[in-house]
């Protein structure tokens, strides 16, 4: 691995003993041998032997140190001789009669008891009546890598080794560990034994076992290079019904494997638990909570878990500091696998919905607008990196185009097979493969915090002879972001025929003017109008045919057509940013913290009413709540060049309040209070 060969190389040239140095980074696990005995689960108590094969990263290494944590042990056998050791703070500490160099290798036997651990946050392993499982990463621990609570072992995201289980269960339970089952055994006393082993390397948190009285369906998918085994484990009550959750995991499949390369592990693998919230990407048995059996509503999760299997479980982050190559990846997979499924659309909608849930919710649930790398322990697993970082591995497949995006991750799987990796070093390769420089965008959606904000100034059009000129100003904003970033951005122009026309033009400081020639008469602009840039904002834009009610639910906003001849092509955005206004009228107002642009082509008879919506608390409008709802207003402004006036909306109070407008004109709305 990566991490010991720079501890080989700093021992040579700095000389330091291994003592200098963490004992994580001492000893190298080969293999483990998980044996278990979980017959009486009543008693709630593990009773274990887990057999270690193990070398060292250094010559004269004098003794041998593993994470245990909460358990007791009740022998150490090395090399088929029980030996001293003490189990102080958590770690097993075996000090050796004879010191051992890197070519060296041991045997190890520890044999332990006890009630296992469960974590204050999430995580951990869990014992009842009728189950026994754990969940590999404890959130709250640290480091929050958690095979330490079932077995001993090196608890870090770099120490990869091979794995083989046996697990005692009583008869008509089930024991469901990674790679492919060996034999059960049938024992004298009544019990089974499962023996399972997993034919490629893993670190401890991907580790797993849950015993229960399960049934399992079986199944194979065609993948690029060969047919998988599917195997999902489900207790036996809810045997039918979870089934039905799995009706897409072969798409799933096709997806990633379409998208990433080839699947390279022993089987697809999902088991049953009751834990009541999320799912751990356990390699090849992935733990899933029982509440989704019956329905598709954790559709995604699954996904998102088996997506792991590239991005964490093939290639692992180097630290907690680089946790976004985990978690923002696998998040985004979710919409990976939606587009290749559901459709383009379906993707648009699902990733507008992730935008507007990080704008609106990441910095009051993480305490702060933050980056992706670097960010506390508290916030390792939180709504920033797992949303945020959705939307920024969204953002350089916008910058990369799907060719350059699509063929480097394939090959970065197959180059770095079995390893860990930092942000940074990812980084590095990226660029490698594809010829772009990633600096400048790293360093504003990586290592820095807030988003850009892109507005149009102005939009005009002026007919030169059979041609058009096309002229407008891009305005450049930041949101708790600390400089500008040098970009491209699209930008559509609608056509009377409601034909989008797509330009892409590059974006080098805060304000840009443009000018254009086109051989149609542009009667609307939309700047990034997909969203392939997580900015501060929110849209979507609809063809509408008919009088109806039409709810924009990412951009807090309904609009009821009254009346509409023909269709019309109506686009709104949310701005999750204070608007401009002059000195003058920030005396008198306190605006919102976000306002609406609202922009349609339609024929003259086109009306349509609105409704704003808004929430004084904490969530949106909090700025405001000190005025109370009757000094609240909607104000109104053409464009960035106008001033706001106030305009007569009825407010409406209630669980949700809203301002309603009855006639909307385009341009631009936002909420204030008097001061």
């Amino acid at each position: 691995m990566k991490k010991n060969l720079f501890f080989i190389l700093l021992f040579f040239s700095l000389k330091i003993t291994a003592q200098d140095i963490s004992y994580r980074d001492i000893i190298n696990v080969l293999n483990y041998h998980i044996k278990l005995d979980l017959s009486d689960l009543s008693s709630g108590i593990l009773r274990g032997e887990t057999v270690l094969r193990i070398t060292t990263n250094y010559n004269q290494t004098k003794y041998i140190a593993l994470d245990l944590e909460g358990l007791d042990v009740d022998k150490v056998v090395l090399e088929q001789k029980a030996v001293a050791f003490t189990h102080e703070n958590n770690i097993l500490k075996i000090p050796l009669q004879k010191a051992i160099n890197r070519t060296d290798t041991l045997e190890l036997s520890v044999f332990y008891h006890g009630i296992p651990k469960k974590d204050k946050a999430w995580g951990g392993f869990f014992i009842s009546s009728n189950y026994a499982f754990n969940y590999g990463i404890g959130m709250d621990a640290l480091p929050p890598n958690y095979g330490r609570v079932w077995f001993p072992c090196i608890d870090n995201f770099t120490d990869r080794a091979f794995y083989e289980y046996s697990v005692k269960v009583k008869k008509g339970n089930m024991a469901a560990c990674p790679g492919i089952l060996q034999e059960v055994i049938q024992n004298e006393d009544g019990t089974e034994t499962w023996h399972w082993k997993l034919h490629q390397s893993i670190p401890t948190y991907l580790s797993s076992v849950a015993v229960s009285d399960y049934g399992v369906f079986k199944d194979t998918v065609q993948g690029i290079n060969r047919k998988i085994p599917v195997e999902i484990f489900i207790n036996k009550q809810e045997f039918n019904a979870g089934k039905k959750s799995f009706v897409h995991v072969k798409d799933f499949l096709h997806a990633f494997e379409n998208a990433f390369g080839a699947y390279v592990w022993d089987k697809i693998g999902y088991v049953s638990t009751p834990f009541k919230g999320g799912a751990m990407e356990h390699a090849t048995n992935i733990a899933y909570s029982a509440n989704c059996n019956g329905s598709l509503q954790c559709e995604n999760t699954l996904a998102h878990e088996l997506s792991h299997h590239w991005f964490g479980n093939l290639v692992t982050c180097r630290s907690e500091k680089d946790m976004w190559l985990n978690e923002g990846w696998a998040s985004y997979c979710e919409a990976i696998f939606r587009e290749y499924y559901y459709g383009k659309e379906d993707a648009l909608k699902y990733n507008r919905q992730r935008h507007r849930q990080v704008l609106q919710f990441a910095h009051l649930y993480d305490g702060d607008y933050l980056p992706l790398y670097g960010i506390s322990h508290e916030n390792t697993y939180g709504f920033t990196i797992y949303k945020k970082g959705a939307d920024v591995a969204m953002a350089l497949r916008s910058v990369l185009g799907d060719s350059l995006f699509f063929s480097a991750l394939k090959q970065y799987f197959i180059d770095n097979a079995f390893t860990d990796i930092s942000v940074n070093e990812f980084r590095i390769y990226m660029e490698k493969q594809t010829g772009v420089d990633l600096s400048d965008f790293f360093n504003f959606w990586v290592y820095n915090p807030g988003f850009l904000h892109f507005s149009a100034e102005y939009f005009k059009v002026k007919k030169l002879g059979n041609a058009f000129s096309v002229s407008f100003k891009i305005n450049q904003r930041l949101k708790k972001a600390p400089d500008y970033l040098k970009t491209p951005l699209e930008i559509f122009l609608v056509d009377k025929n409601r034909q989008m026309h797509k330009f892409t033009i590059n974006l080098n400081r805060p304000t840009e003017n443009i000018v254009l020639t086109t051989a149609y008469k542009p009667l609307l602009l939309m700047i990034n109008p997909d969203g392939k840039i997580p900015d501060a904002t929110t849209k979507e834009y609809k063809r509408i045919y008919k009088p109806d009610n039409y709810n924009f639910p990412d951009e807090l906003i309904s609009l009821k057509i009254n009346q509409l001849t023909d269709s019309a092509f109506v686009a709104i955005t949310h701005h999750w940013i204070s608007p401009q206004f002059n000195t003058k009228q920030g005396t008198v107002y306190d605006f919102a913290e976000r306002y609406w642009s609202i922009n349609y082509i339609a024929g003259n008879d086109f009306s349509a009413s609105a409704n704003f919506g808004f929430d004084l608390s904490y969530a949106l409008d909090k700025n405001l709540a000190k005025y109370g709802y009757e000094r609240l207003s909607l104000l109104y402004r053409k464009n960035e060049q106008s001033n706001w006036e106030q305009v007569n909306a009825k407010l409406v109070k209630g669980r949700k309040s809203y301002f309603v407008l009855d006639s909307v004109k385009q341009g631009l709305y936002t909420l204030a209070a008097f001061k």
